[in-house]
């Protein structure tokens, strides 16, 4: 085979492989809003969300279609992050087994999805009900908030989300 038909064999080869890692890649639906962690609205969400953490536990033993808890999470170049994850299974009455859903923005190499966490861990929580409104997500709302108060439009999917959230 000639030399030029090699690499344009081999440049396809790896334009395909690059591809196929970009699309096997987590990436969130909607980049990170750049938030001051001392903004007066994100503390009072985490306060909040910390405040009815026997509420979440109340909604964790009835009906529901899903649960979800954020944690603090230290990424490998020491990036503090704030990510969600899917409430799998209770293990007791102070710890969860979860599932990252929402993949770190700063942190390379492979990370195991899968973990436990202690209640005392969690920063805030949501509960979709089996009637699919949603419980918690306090520091969510109050990203809605900063973002209005900064004069940034929601999308339209982050607006429809806003609407399913139950007065909690």
């Amino acid at each position: 085979m000639p030399l030029p038909v090699k690499i344009g064999l081999f440049l396809a080869l790896c334009g395909a492989l690059w591809l196929f890692i970009r699309w096997r890649s987590p990436r969130p639906e909607f980049p990170p809003l750049q938030t001051d962690p001392d903004d007066p609205l994100l503390l009072a969400a985490m306060e909040r969300a910390t405040a009815t953490l026997d509420a979440f536990r109340s909604h964790l033993a009835g009906p529901r279609e899903s649960a979800l808890v954020k944690l603090r999470f230290v990424s490998s170049s020491g990036q503090v992050e704030h990510l969600w994850a899917e409430v799998v299974e209770v293990l007791g009455p102070s710890e969860l087994g979860v599932r990252l859903v929402t993949p770190p923005v700063t942190h390379n190499g492979t990370l195991d999805r899968l973990h436990h966490c202690a209640f005392e861990d969690i920063e805030d929580w949501q509960v979709r009900d089996s009637a699919g409104k949603i419980h918690g997500g306090f520091t969510q709302r109050a990203m809605f908030a900063i973002a209005r108060r900064d004069g940034i439009a929601l999308p339209e999917k982050l607006r429809a989300h806003e609407a399913e959230y139950a007065d909690t």
